[in-house]
């Protein structure tokens, strides 16, 4: 699908589900839990209307042992550089970037201790079964990050396994997910609709303002900021170097077929998860005998030249958490938190 017809569908869609964004999210109460949306692949999990009068297919306890689990387990194979077993642990877009972690690194991948996570556990009845936790990542240089994770159990015999892991700007706090009285969380399927952006409408609309900027149709709808009209900026003042030195250069961004997730906030709106591709190409004029198009740093790796005669692409895939607010307020969404890797490259 081309950039134009994915826009103009984008578009469609979002005019179908009717429009609108969301606040800064607000600090999350101490304890706070979270909630659920469903796998492309599965029915939409959605809360059964029953749920209140019987225990979570999901309890607070499974999730916090699942957790500490995985977690747990995490350093473990990542001290070993046991590439086969962190991949059995994870899935979506979650495997392609675990898998770089340990190709881009010879088997050395970084390895993280984790703060005891806050639990934000959806009230399913069916699978695919999920839920959200939010724990302080610090690396073994002692720098600490907020990140916010997901783990998916797709069908009643599958394992546990981490779905989706992204961390939150430096300073911002955790979305403040909306807890019943027994401290669970209120699930939103992928296309509710009593949110200013339906869930399945954001990494379109996404995709769409990291392309068009801030003179697009999305503008309105999704702050600015660095992984917004930021990426616009960027190509912006790229292209007409690349373009004096005798070479195309472009990025296109596209949402996935990954899961998306979606929490109820206190304030009537929602934290949606979602993953994006981000495809950029650089290409020389002509092919030389010699290379002619730099290799960026972070995917010599993989290339194993500073430089190839003709053409590079790299897909680069981000995993996004963004704050909507309820239907009918004026204020845009905002990305809230943020990782990628750059998970594909061919050159020639």
């Amino acid at each position: 699908m081309n950039r134009t017809t994915r826009v103009a569908l984008a578009f469609l869609l979002f005019a179908g589900a009717g429009a609108a964004c969301s606040p800064t999210a607000t600090p999350a109460p101490p304890g706070t839990v979270a909630a659920a949306s469903s796998a492309p692949s599965s029915p939409a999990a959605t809360p059964s209307p029953s749920a209140s009068q019987r225990p979570p297919a999901v309890t607070l306890a499974e999730a916090g042992k699942v957790v500490r689990g995985i977690l747990g387990a995490d350093d473990v194979v990542r001290a070993s550089g046991d590439e086969s077993f962190a991949l059995a642990q994870t899935r979506d877009a979650q495997a392609q970037i675990i898998a770089v972690a340990f190709q881009s690194t010879g088997r050395e991948p970084p390895r993280y201790t984790w703060g005891t996570p806050t639990l934000l556990v959806p009230r399913l009845d069916r699978p695919p079964y999920w839920f959200a936790a939010v724990a302080e990542r610090k690396d073994e240089s002692g720098r600490s990050r907020t990140a916010m994770l997901v783990f998916m159990k797709q069908y009643e015999v599958s394992l546990w396994q981490l779905s989706f892991a992204s961390l939150l700007y430096p300073g911002t706090p955790p979305p403040a997910v909306s807890l019943d009285p027994e401290g669970y969380a209120t699930a939103l399927p992928t296309k509710d609709d009593t949110v200013a952006i339906s869930p399945h409408l954001m990494a379109p609309l996404h995709a769409t303002i990291a392309e068009e900027g801030p003179g697009g149709f999305a503008a309105e709808l999704i702050a600015a900021g660095p992984q917004t009209t930021g990426y616009f900026t960027e190509v912006e003042k790229i292209q007409p170097d690349f373009k004096r030195r005798g070479f195309l250069y472009d990025s296109l961004f596209a949402a996935t077929a990954f899961p998306i997730y979606a929490l109820r906030t206190t304030d009537g709106g929602a934290a949606i998860m979602y993953s994006l591709t981000r495809t950029t190409l650089w290409q020389a004029k002509i092919k030389a005998t010699e290379g002619l198009v730099p290799v960026p740093e972070d995917v010599r790796w993989d290339v194993g030249s500073l430089t190839v005669p003709y053409m590079l692409r790299v897909v680069d895939t981000q995993q996004y958490v963004s704050h909507v607010s309820r239907k009918g307020s004026p204020e845009p969404a905002r990305i809230i938190a943020f990782d990628d890797a750059p998970t594909g490259v061919s050159s020639r």
